[in-house]
């Protein structure tokens, strides 16, 4: 089978928490300049219509699935004739859940992938999926990491044994401060996984890469008493060929976006390779990176004994 070339976007933006309508306006902004450059396939930020926090008010901002973002995301598709991914709060029965949807340019499900687990203190307000991280369509098998999945020795692994064709990766990914446990060398580590991890991915593994990260700030207060954090989303998105070359990154504190024809080659895929393992992670993490962990552990204790989480998601179920 011969190397198959595909035009495709990613997505840098900040999303305003609870600012719904004012978020997909914007994006699709972003989206037509996307699709007048070409792009046939455009990745959003994780979490992209409602913005992220890490309170409850992040259940304000959910929806059943077929819900306004996904008419929005089939509209959108239809008329500029484009597959386009994004993640959202996603409520069914009395869960939560962290939901990426792709659709095709007919306004149709193409995949969806709920995050599994949700990161760190995530734990506290959504439910971990269980479905495989990857889907077919006509553009051959596509493969999806939710931010901190990709970090995860696991998810790897298991994108690694689907034989997937190009990985779609949605962020929020922030950087931190330096301030103990947090090292500035531990500061420099995490924002050099982010901008260099599309293109080591995409060489490790032999085939395109995109990754698409918001920016601005995120002011969050924590559960359980942990500090409240002030932080900035730095971006990176970017876009990698097959063959690690990166094709394009936008940098720091910047809306916009990267466009590019990346290659799906099955002979460079034939010669991935698994990376080295650390542990859980498939790259080197602070020597605190077991808080992430620890955290996620006790939110997945403090979800299910919610009953607030219960009723609430109950509701937002309802809504049409």
């Amino acid at each position: 089978m011969p190397p198959t070339r595909l035009c495709v976007a990613s997505v840098q933006m900040a999303c305003e928490l609870g600012n719904v309508e004012g978020n997909l306006r914007r994006a699709t902004q972003l989206i037509e300049e996307a699709a007048s450059k070409g792009a046939r396939l455009v990745l959003m930020p994780e979490l992209m219509p409602g913005g992220y926090t890490l309170t409850e008010r992040i259940w304000d901002m959910a929806e059943p699935f077929d819900g306004p973002t996904m008419r929005w995301l089939r509209g959108v598709c239809r008329r500029l004739d484009l597959y386009l991914g994004t993640t959202f709060v996603e409520a069914e029965g009395d869960d939560f859940y962290d939901t990426f949807v792709l659709v095709d340019p007919q306004g149709q499900v193409a995949g969806r992938v709920r995050k599994n687990p949700p990161a760190s203190f995530e734990a506290y307000y959504f439910r971990a999926g269980n479905d495989p991280h990857w889907f077919d369509t006509p553009l051959g098998r596509i493969g999806v990491g939710i931010c901190f999945e990709n970090a995860l020795y696991e998810r790897y692994c298991e994108l690694h044994a689907a034989g997937i064709d190009l990985y779609l990766r949605p962020f929020s990914g922030a950087s931190f401060e330096a301030k103990f446990p947090i090292r500035q060398c531990d500061v420099d580590m995490l924002n050099a996984a982010l901008r260099d991890g599309t293109a080591e991915t995409a060489r490790l593994m032999g085939i395109p890469v995109i990754m698409s990260n918001k920016v601005g700030r995120l002011i969050t207060r924590l559960p359980a008493g942990f500090p409240s954090q002030d932080i900035e989303f730095p971006g990176f998105s970017a876009i990698a060929d097959s063959d690690g070359t990166l094709i394009g990154q936008l940098g720091m504190a910047k809306e916009g976006v990267v466009v590019g024809s990346v290659t799906l080659d099955p002979e460079r895929k034939q010669r991935r390779r698994v990376p080295q393992t650390f542990g859980r992670w498939n790259a080197q993490m602070p020597w605190w990176a077991f808080i992430w962990l620890l955290t996620q552990k006790l939110g997945q204790r403090s979800y299910a004994r919610s009953t607030s989480r219960r009723t609430r998601a109950e509701a937002k179920s309802s809504i049409r």
